[in-house]
């Protein structure tokens, strides 16, 4: 459990250190700023601050997918699963679609010992981005936490494949 705990604090952190989630909901300017500034808060890890604006922009966006993911993910590093759980469940009905998403919620799930919930997330960010190494990663994670070490190794394989095919895509 310990290594699901220190690989699962490294996937948010590399979640947080970018923008993973593509804004697509439209062209308003206002609405990207402010997701952006949220972000950036969120990276500095000005959790408070970040958090009282994620707040503020669910009142005048209540639609926003990517505001939920924020808030789920910094809920999260502030050790809120809970409540990272509901603010991923509200992200995923606003955009089901998004794999990301699901790892977000399937490690916020871990985090609160629901291994059967996790394990269906992380299935279905790889149902819905079969080339997610995160995905793969954590539900590795999952798969030691229940006695499965054959699973896992392959789903570590498949995570460092598909990390390898991504290194060599962005050289």
């Amino acid at each position: 459990m310990k290594k699901f705990l220190i690989t699962a604090g490294l996937v948010i952190g590399v979640f947080l250190s970018s923008n993973v989630v593509a804004y697509s909901q439209g062209d308003n300017t206002s609405k990207i700023n402010v997701v952006t500034e949220i972000g950036t808060l969120a990276n500095s890890k000005k959790y408070d601050e970040a958090l009282e604006k994620c707040n503020t922009a669910m009142q005048n966006y209540p639609n926003d997918y990517e505001l939920y993911y924020w808030k789920g993910a910094i809920e999260s590093n502030l050790g809120n699963h809970e409540i990272a759980v509901k603010d991923f469940d509200k992200a995923i009905e606003l955009n089901p679609k998004l794999a990301s998403l699901y790892v977000m919620r399937g490690i916020s799930k871990s985090y609160l010992d629901d291994t059967e919930g996790a394990m269906n997330d992380f299935n279905q960010a790889i149902k819905l981005d079969p080339k997610d190494s995160s995905a793969y990663s954590m539900r590795a994670c999952v798969k030691i936490a229940l006695g499965d070490l054959k699973g896992a190794n392959d789903d570590l394989d498949m995570a460092n494949k598909l990390f390898d095919a991504e290194t060599k895509e962005e050289k």
